[in-house]
């Protein structure tokens, strides 16, 4: 299984207060400072109950502030395909989301009421073809995600559950740590 299309939602900190205009303000700036064409623009879907949030659209991936199922977080969406194997590509994944969590939690536009948990982690493939939602794609991705995490995590317990059997959903894993290491910390990991 070659793994395209990755994409992996941090949930935002419980007290965290999600302000969509901040994220815009911070979405322009990033947009500005990039001397790259790769950034091409926003979309802000906060008027849909349950929704994308806002979304920052580049050629490569996208980003968004993402409050589906009413659970706010920062969802990164690759949309291009990425070479390597696939425990290369989940962890390219993981270490470009948490670096904008990262960037994002220090951003002064958010005020500081934005916070991520790098312990609770939702990863999706937006693709039913490569990735149908069925035991075998999650055997074959969990071969490749448990080295990732224990990476991540170190000495830290972690659990990974499918969030659903139905076929017609995408295949999705909730993954949860019993861990309180920053996400300055879980990169630092990843990195090494």
């Amino acid at each position: 299984m070659d793994l395209q299309q990755i994409n992996i939602k941090v949930f935002a900190t419980e007290n965290s207060s999600i302000n969509y205009t901040n994220f815009i303000k911070v979405f322009n700036r990033w947009m500005e400072e990039d001397d790259s064409d790769d950034y091409l623009n926003y979309a802000d879907y906060s008027h849909v109950d349950a929704g994308p949030g806002v979304l920052l659209i580049l050629k490569q991936a996208n980003y968004s502030i993402d409050n589906a199922y009413h659970q706010p977080g920062f969802l990164y969406n690759r949309k291009h395909a990425m070479e390597g194997d696939n425990a290369e590509k989940i962890r390219h994944a993981l270490t470009e989301v948490l670096s904008k969590c990262e960037q994002l939690e220090a951003s002064a536009e958010l005020e500081d009421d934005v916070h991520f948990d790098g312990a609770d982690i939702l990863l999706m493939i937006n693709n039913r073809h490569i990735a149908p939602n069925t035991p075998e794609t999650a055997e074959s991705i969990q071969a490749a995600l448990t080295p990732v995490l224990q990476q991540m995590y170190g000495d830290d317990d972690f659990t990974v559950a499918r969030t659903s059997e139905d076929a017609r959903e995408r295949f999705a894993v909730r993954i949860s740590a019993n861990s309180d290491k920053p996400i300055s910390e879980l990169l630092s990991n990843l990195g090494n």
